[in-house]
């Protein structure tokens, strides 16, 4: 066997990890693989001609629309493409990643361009849209229910093999950097998709970006540290309120490092999906009546 390839049980032969390249370290993630169904595409294209020689892939559900879990849809031809409907959209026309981002006529725009034609991306026809709580019965012994679980982006999708108790979980990823940065995310919408992960009988979690995760205490506890994160950043987000009178909008906290502890070489983007999540978070205070308007800002309640 390969060795980004590893069997995730013993009982159920058919369902393997699949290691994305560089630890999947953006723009790669991982995959996992249950018969002839691969979840995600952005292994790298390198892997992905490796992994289709072992096996005979015939169906691709892709978790949502980000580039690094579709980049290599292009390698497939004679395969189904799922995904849920909202993402839809952007899987077939990726230029509207750009607008979705948020980054039209920026430098992080024309980095992102640049990206999808190094990565040879490019736009494929979904034949079928997956909804909440449907079931893909794969061979004899595998039943994959689909759970929709927004926020991420609006159509994110995880996955629980009922079974075997195997849960790929995409890009409610626990790491260290929960991100809903694009105008279709949410982060109510993340609060909740977290919290419904927690609730499922798993044990085994797999993710975009971490290994594989064992045992359901290590992963319910991975799962609260994780939506900690979020917590977090509402309290550093607010302490700018506690020092200022003054109303705040959420472009004045740009460049604070409030989300990204620390700017990597995708600043300019950074920057952008920054000043959107501090936006999710203030629209959740002023719902919640933590704040409230003030002439072209916001003031503490």
């Amino acid at each position: 066997m390969e060795d980004f390839v590893k069997p995730l049980s013993e009982e159920f032969k058919n369902i393997f990890f699949i290691k994305g390249a560089n630890k999947a370290r953006y723009p790669y993630s991982h995959s996992i693989l249950l018969g002839d169904y691969l979840i995600d595409t952005g292994i790298s294209h390198r892997l992905l001609i490796r992994l289709k020689k072992l096996f005979p892939i015939k169906n691709i559900i892709l978790s949502h629309w980000h580039e690094d879990h579709i980049s290599g849809n292009s390698l497939f031809k004679d395969v189904k493409f799922y995904c849920h409907l909202q993402d839809k959209p952007v899987i077939e026309d990726i230029e509207k990643m750009v607008p979705y981002y948020n980054v039209e006529n920026t430098i992080a725009g024309d980095e992102l361009k640049s990206f999808l034609k190094t990565f040879l991306m490019r736009d494929i026809k979904v034949d079928y849209t997956i909804e909440d709580n449907q079931t893909i019965d794969i061979g004899e012994h595998l039943k994959l229910k689909i759970l929709h679980t927004p926020g991420h982006t609006a159509g994110h999708c995880a996955f629980y093999e009922q079974n075997s108790k195997i849960a790929f979980f995409g890009d409610i990823d626990l790491t260290k950097y929960p991100y809903y940065g694009n105008i279709d995310a949410s982060l109510t919408e993340f609060e909740k998709s977290i919290e419904r992960l927690n609730n499922l009988d798993i044990e085994t979690a797999i993710t975009g970006h971490r290994e594989v995760i064992n045992g359901e205490k290590r992963i319910k506890e991975e799962l609260e540290k994780y939506k900690s994160i979020l917590l977090e950043r509402e309290e550093r987000i607010l302490t700018y309120f506690s020092e200022t009178k003054n109303p705040i909008r959420p472009t004045d906290l740009k460049n604070k490092n409030i989300i990204y502890r620390k700017y990597t070489a995708f600043k300019d983007f950074e920057l952008i999906a920054e000043v959107l999540m501090i936006e999710k978070h203030f629209d959740k205070f002023h719902r919640n009546e933590l704040i409230i308007t003030k002439g072209n800002g916001y003031i503490l309640n």
